[in-house]
């Protein structure tokens, strides 16, 4: 009568200790590679170091990996170093691109099992990559997280239409989440929820998916809705960024290093002399990360209305709140904190078409 119970038992430790295998795998085998070593760096962040080496016999050499925590997936380069010391990157090829354009990449996605890696340096085809289905998606949508999201409803729609289809095809995907995290800013709210929720269990709770999860957290579900943040003036003191005594507040966010932001001030003070001061409320919102380098360009710059500055404990809040993905940007919000028009980016134009929109709206509001 023990039986049955002892082999259930057995089972459930069994299972219990049972854990998913995390080991990661790297092969290669290069015709011509000289050097004795192959050095291995993630891509992320930009500017870091390589973290790991193997040694090279006749060509070959094998990195593993078996990380405590669960991994999911990489972008990788692999290097090394030629007769005179010289790095040079073992670049892989795409054979879903035509041979005419055959491109070569230095960096490729890794996930857990065995990646496979050969080449002939003698070629100019670039490496053959085998590593399951999370290389395979890096290979077959290489240009995906380059797409430019159109502004248009309908090719946005489109648009949209055609990720869900890549990511139905893999929903545990690194590349496909990795493209929907450039996305971000500007993919509308519900578009967005309705990506990442295509993803898979493992996509969802890796790193980019967290960060996306945060991300939509944050965002404002509805966009024509302007959060009333407090940021700091040169003083450190906290202002509102809507002034609701004002039947407008033209809020601009710009930053220091921005080209084009510079470009319209001269305009912007053109507005800001056209109206009263008494209907029409200017803040111009610095997005720097260095203060000095905001207190510098602002008294070069001169702009006389309100300054203020994201302070940077709430800078990853606020560029979700405000869509901040790129500037300069202008919102045009009323005394109700409503959007009722926003500009995005600078354009010689803009400056009478906004003057057309403020003297209109006050006409008749």
């Amino acid at each position: 009568m023990k039986k049955p119970y002892y082999i259930i038992l057995l089972m459930l430790i069994g299972l219990v200790s049972c854990k998913q295998d995390n080991t990661v795998t790297i092969r290669g085998n290069i015709k011509g590679l000289k050097s004795k070593w192959v050095y291995y760096k993630p891509t992320f962040p930009i500017g870091g170091k390589s973290i790991d080496s193997a040694k090279v016999t006749d060509g070959k050499f094998e990195f593993n990996f078996r990380p405590d925590t669960a991994f999911f997936a990489d972008i990788v380069s692999l290097s090394y170093k030629d007769e005179k010391g010289k790095r040079e990157y073992i670049a892989v090829g795409n054979p879903n691109e035509p041979a005419k354009n055959h491109s070569r990449y230095v960096d490729f996605v890794v996930g857990t099992g065995v990646t496979t890696i050969t080449a002939d340096l003698s070629k100019t085809e670039g490496a053959i990559l085998n590593g399951g289905s999370q290389s395979e998606s890096y290979l077959k949508n290489i240009t995906l997280p380059y797409i430019r999201i159109s502004k248009d409803s309908v090719r946005r729609a489109a648009q949209t239409e055609r990720i869900k289809k890549i990511i139905s095809e893999n929903p545990d995907s690194y590349w496909s989440l990795s493209a929907l995290h450039n996305f971000r800013f500007y993919v509308e709210h519900a578009q967005l929820i309705e990506l990442y929720n295509s993803f898979g269990d493992a996509a969802r709770t890796s790193y980019y998916g967290r960060k996306l999860k945060q991300f939509i957290d944050n965002q404002p579900a509805n966009k024509s809705q302007f959060a009333n943040s407090i940021f700091n003036d040169v003083d450190e003191k906290p202002v509102n960024l809507v002034d609701n005594t004002k039947k407008l507040n033209m809020v601009i966010f710009w930053a220091s290093w921005c080209g084009p932001c510079r470009q319209e001030i001269p305009s912007l003070k053109r507005i800001a002399a056209q109206f009263n001061k008494d209907d029409v409320r200017f803040v111009s919102v610095s997005v720097d990360e260095k203060k000095e380098n905001w207190l510098t360009v602002m008294k070069a710059e001169d702009m006389p209305w309100q300054q203020l500055i994201i302070p940077r404990p709430i800078f990853q809040k606020a560029q979700v709140q405000y869509n901040l993905g790129f500037v300069p940007q202008v919102y045009l919000v009323n005394n109700k904190n409503i959007v009722v028009k926003k500009i995005d980016g600078f354009d010689e134009g803009n400056e009478e078409r906004v003057k057309t929109f403020i003297a209109d709206y006050l006409a008749k509001n």
